[in-house]
């Protein structure tokens, strides 16, 4: 009897030591396709085309990660229409599972935080200067044509004069953004925006993650948020600019790969590092100096 259950103990080790050699998956990795034009979120998002049935893919990001679990693959497909999202990964279900990460997959898409103002946003100060007040305060940026327009900044230590605020320009004054018009010039009827949602994604208490071929811009505060406690994270190909604090911000103890991408034109940091964070740099661009604080 005791050789019985020493040769059962046996062979359930045995099992489980050649399950962890072999990278066993209790389920397999699945894709989950979203198309922002022709999708829609009654489907199940396992075709990148609508088959039959509830065959075919979501319509936002956002339905994707509900179905999402543990290694899966999102795939956007890219219509050149803006995904307008704001996304969090958080734990171990947006984490990847032995070899395989939790993948975001872009193909060149482009995840946009901008709002447009509308014309009862703007008031008439003068001839030629407007005023916008944005609900939330602290990080700004202002957008014509899904542009970044240029700020005025007084020298440093020196309060804003808007007297001094040139055509074309805007500047940050007591809470609100004010803007100098040209000649003619009509805001109200222009498609002026600003930078509205928060943060594109936000990651946090993640192990395991890819995100890459994708532009994340026009964020209030950043484009990517790695906030804490994050590893075996990798960002390629990916382009965050035109946000308003950071373009990349890695916090706590997070560790971050960055490949092949661009971190350019963001309104105060386009790379910020934080406490014990690290964030390895691989042919990446930046186009102002990365920050590093305690």
């Amino acid at each position: 009897m005791r050789n019985e259950i020493r040769f059962v103990r046996f062979k359930s080790g045995l099992l489980c030591l050649l399950l962890l050699l072999c990278g066993f998956q209790p389920v397999d990795a699945r894709v989950i396709y979203v198309d922002n034009r022709a999708g829609s979120n009654a489907l199940n998002g396992f075709s990148p085309k609508i088959v039959d049935g509830n065959n075919g893919p979501v319509k936002t990001i956002k339905r994707a990660l509900d179905y999402a679990r543990r290694g899966d693959k999102i795939i956007l497909i890219n219509n050149k229409i803006p995904y307008h999202e704001s996304i969090s990964l958080s734990g171990k279900r947006f984490s990847g599972i032995g070899k395989e990460k939790f993948t975001i997959l872009g193909n060149g898409a482009t995840l946009d935080g901008s709002i447009k103002i509308p014309m009862n946003g703007w008031k008439q100060l003068g001839s030629d200067l407007w005023k916008v007040s944005p609900y939330r305060k602290g990080y700004f940026n202002l957008y014509r044509d899904g542009k970044i327009l240029p700020e005025y900044k007084p020298e440093k230590g020196q309060p804003v004069n808007l007297d001094d605020l040139s055509e074309g320009k805007w500047a940050v004054y007591q809470g609100a953004i004010y803007y100098r018009s040209s000649k003619n010039q009509l805001p109200p009827a222009e498609p002026f925006s600003l930078a509205g949602k928060s943060v594109g994604i936000s990651l946090i208490d993640v192990d395991g993650v890819s995100i890459s071929d994708l532009k994340i811009e026009n964020f209030r505060i950043d484009g990517i948020n790695v906030h804490d406690r994050c590893k075996n994270v990798i960002l390629e190909n990916v382009t965050c600019s035109g946000n308003g604090r950071c373009g990349l911000s890695v916090n706590g103890t997070s560790q971050v790969e960055v490949i092949d991408s661009k971190l350019i034109n963001n309104r105060a940091e386009d790379l910020l590092v934080t406490e014990q964070a690290i964030a390895n740099l691989k042919q990446t661009k930046l186009s102002k100096k990365g920050t590093v604080t305690p």
